[in-house]
């Protein structure tokens, strides 16, 4: 089984004064993962069909973990998107 891998973690801001805010997202995926491709149709009633297809990805849930080394820093993981976080220093 393969480490997850981290694409990137960035901060909307990277200067802050005490006190303030940023927003870090961390941008991973599970190495492991898988591709599925789904095909959808539809026909008219002339027997005309058109077709379309999407590609989901099947792999391995990620835990994101954000935290800091100096005491007075806040981290709160957003419970609505994984990966996502509130910086308050």
């Amino acid at each position: 089984m393969a480490a997850p891998v981290i694409r990137s973690i960035t901060p909307t801001k990277t200067n802050l004064m005490p006190g303030e805010t940023t927003t870090v997202v961390i941008d991973a995926f599970d190495a492991d993962s898988r591709s599925v491709t789904l095909t959808g149709a539809v026909t008219d009633a002339g027997g005309t069909t058109s077709t379309v297809s999407t590609t989901l990805t099947v792999g391995d849930p990620i835990t994101y973990e954000l935290t800091s080394s100096d005491p007075s820093v806040t981290v709160t993981p957003d419970p609505a998107t994984p990966g996502r976080f509130t910086v308050t220093v």
